[in-house]
């Protein structure tokens, strides 16, 4: 193909309000796409805040010898415990970041977890 050909197509296009342009001749084939023609990336928003795993271990409900109940739907304050995960040699607590209202509940007592899993995700 021509290059002057694709240099007259691409000043052309920049004077029009098209994003896109496809030229065909004689079997040769020019597509121009300016930088209005590509897609957005989708945007999310999201009002959840994820708690995640401090370490690679296993997730634990409460430490031994506690007791500890948590349902989706329960209220949290900012600090209250969510568990430990234990790794090999010690205990990292999980607590919750935010006040609010356990939405979902991801983790489960006894598996394990990657570090910065996502475990919980609480509505402030």
């Amino acid at each position: 193909m021509d290059t002057k050909l694709i240099k007259e197509v691409t000043d052309w296009l920049k004077t029009t309000d098209l994003a896109e342009f496809c030229y065909e001749k004689d079997g040769d084939c020019i597509e121009v796409k300016t930088r209005e023609a590509l897609p957005e990336p989708a945007q999310f928003t999201c009002s959840l805040t994820a708690v995640c795993a401090p370490a690679i271990g296993i997730y634990k409900t409460a430490a031994k010898g506690k007791n500890l109940v948590l349902k989706e739907g329960d209220t949290v304050k900012e600090g209250d415990s969510l568990g430990v995960v234990e790794s090999v040699s010690k205990q990292h607590p999980v607590t919750a970041p935010v006040a609010g209202k356990l939405r979902i509940i991801a983790a489960e007592d006894g598996k394990p977890v990657e570090f910065n899993q996502p475990m919980f995700f609480i509505e402030p």
